[in-house]
């Protein structure tokens, strides 16, 4: 059977059991409804540094902050994906706790140590949940955002509203070309590639089919300026096409992972090089460099890049559609992208052993 005749829209609706397509459908409307929420903001007070806490697709709303602002913010930006904060946080530091199902244990602890043990400035963004009654009894700003069908899903009801939180308390200037550069971008591309959009016009539904023909574990490079949409994507292939995949960083991989390229060959080499319209020159030349390496060896990297007019637009786009890519890819494997039975499990076993915080 030919890709465009699986990738057909009432297969998709067979397969697509829980109508998670519907929900990637609905991202301009996320987008929309999400750049209007007002964050609850903390008391004014000097910032020095900051630290965005979250596990999975709400880190991605950090990730994507850091890659966007890496060349403008004032003070230091990391993300934690952990449960233990670093020994720098004091009462000078944002934290930014962010947990869309509010059920997060890592996020919760590392809140909760950031307010009653480092006397940081901690804000919390969630759709309720533990973090959110947490938030009421610790005394934390607290955002109440929307959860679609899956966290993965709600990402732009995480990353929109903690945008405005910086803008609010003065730590960036105005999101408004930003803003309108998302919505745009959302729009055109939700008109691309959703499911009802035939497989000769549409782009993720094609990628979806090259990357099927690729060997696994499958071997996503980029560069720092992309290294949210890298690992989103890597994490969309695990959770939603459940396959695995690998995120590789230049200008690090030119030191190390190339030595390992086409030693033997059961070494195959599985490559997605993602590209911006506005990358440096030396990551340009590495990328061409790479290239240049790979088709030595018969292999051609498929290369993606990304579209639109800022920065953050690009990134969001981009992640737009590797999300789509990665439920096509589903598809095709005849897999129901929604479920996450081994995440599920783990979350239960781990459950027993948190001591529950009300």
């Amino acid at each position: 059977m030919k890709y465009e005749e699986i990738l057909n829209e009432k297969r998709i609706n067979n397969i697509d059991k829980s109508g998670l397509f519907g929900q990637y459908e609905k991202w301009p409307i996320y987008a929309k409804e999400a750049i209007n929420i007002s964050p609850n903001i903390p008391q004014k007070r000097e910032i020095k540094n900051i630290i965005f806490i979250g596990m999975g697709g709400s880190a991605t709303s950090g990730d994507i902050i850091q890659n966007w602002l890496r060349d403008e913010l004032p003070v230091p930006f990391e993300v934690l994906k952990d449960y233990k904060l670093p020994g720098y946080v004091d009462n000078k530091t944002l934290v930014i706790g962010a947990s869309i199902s509010g059920e997060t244990r890592e996020t919760i602890s590392a809140c909760i140590e950031a307010k009653t043990k480092k006397d940081a400035s901690v804000v919390s963004i969630s759709a309720g949940g533990v973090l959110m009654k947490i938030s009421e009894k610790y005394n934390i700003p607290h955002t109440k955002v929307e959860l679609a069908l899956t966290p993965r899903a709600s990402l732009l009801y995480a990353l929109l509203p903690a945008i405005n939180l910086l803008e609010e308390i003065g730590i960036i200037g105005s999101t408004k070309n930003e803003f309108a550069d998302i919505m745009n971008l959302l729009n055109m591309r939700n008109n691309q590639i959703k499911k009802n959009i035939v497989f000769e016009n549409n782009i993720a539904k094609q990628l979806a089919g090259d990357i099927l023909e690729l060997d696994t574990p499958l071997t996503i490079y980029s560069g720092q300026t992309l290294s949210a949409p890298g690992y989103r994507f890597k994490a969309s292939l695990n959770e939603n096409s459940k396959i695995r995949a690998q995120h590789i960083l230049l200008p690090e991989l030119c030191h190390n992972e190339i030595q390992s390229w086409g030693r033997n060959k059961d070494n195959k080499i599985t490559s997605i090089f993602l590209r911006d319209d506005d990358e440096s020159l030396e990551q340009k030349e590495r990328f061409e460099s790479l290239s240049q390496i790979l088709i030595k060896m018969d292999i051609k990297p498929l290369e993606i890049y990304t579209e639109g007019e800022t920065k953050l637009g690009r990134i969001i786009d981009l992640i737009y559609l590797l999300d789509y890519v990665s439920l096509y890819l589903a598809i095709l494997k005849d897999i129901d992208p929604t479920p996450t039975p081994n995440i599920d499990e783990i979350k239960k076993l781990l459950k027993n052993r948190f001591k529950e915080i009300n």
